[in-house]
């Protein structure tokens, strides 16, 4: 995505390549808030905030520890939970229960949608289950992980999730639901 020639430039304040920055980046950023945000105005918002964060932080990157591609996503998901906390639209139900099935069907269902179906299904999502969802199944974080972030129990993170895939079930998963909703 970018070299250490160029991450060098950006941290030592070379305007020329906080534009290549931000233009190389860009849409892997947008790609992944777009996700975790439904309106133009709160992904535009969450685009500023990352790219302020990438440009104060990157001097804490290390090359020899990673990629600059992942270190970049967790940034970015960092941003978009930290935005979501803040604007209060984080709705966890702290439960008793917890799921150890996970429907396997309706993840490898989910397979098959087209990256548009993905986006307008998640568009529908409640957003505690969404950020979940996206957290657990898309960038692959661990309960504990996800605990972590939200603070929140694994427990109540696996509880959710599963919410979340019945919410998929119920929601999304019938023929006429499918119709309605233009994924089909």
């Amino acid at each position: 995505m970018l070299d250490n020639h160029t991450i060098q430039a950006c941290i030592k304040g070379d305007q020329r390549t906080h534009r290549k920055v931000y233009e190389t980046c860009a849409p892997y950023v947008f790609a992944i808030v777009k996700n975790y945000f439904n309106t133009d105005d709160d992904r535009k918002d969450a685009m500023q905030e990352v790219f302020a964060s990438l440009f104060t932080s990157l001097k804490n990157f290390d090359q020899t520890k990673g990629v600059f591609k992942s270190w970049l996503s967790r940034l970015v998901v960092y941003q978009c939970i930290s935005l979501i906390k803040k604007s209060n639209n984080l709705q966890v139900t702290y439960a008793a229960e917890i799921e150890d099935q996970i429907p396997d069907t309706t993840l490898l269902y989910l397979e098959q949608f087209s990256t548009q179906d993905l986006d307008k299904m998640l568009a529908l999502m409640p957003q505690g289950y969404k950020t979940i969802f996206l957290l657990s199944v898309i960038e692959e974080y661990s309960h504990k992980e996800i605990g972590e972030l939200l603070g929140i129990a694994p427990e109540t993170s696996r509880s959710q999730l599963f919410r979340g895939i019945k919410w998929i079930k119920n929601n999304i998963f019938t023929d006429a639901k499918m119709v309605q909703y233009g994924l089909q």
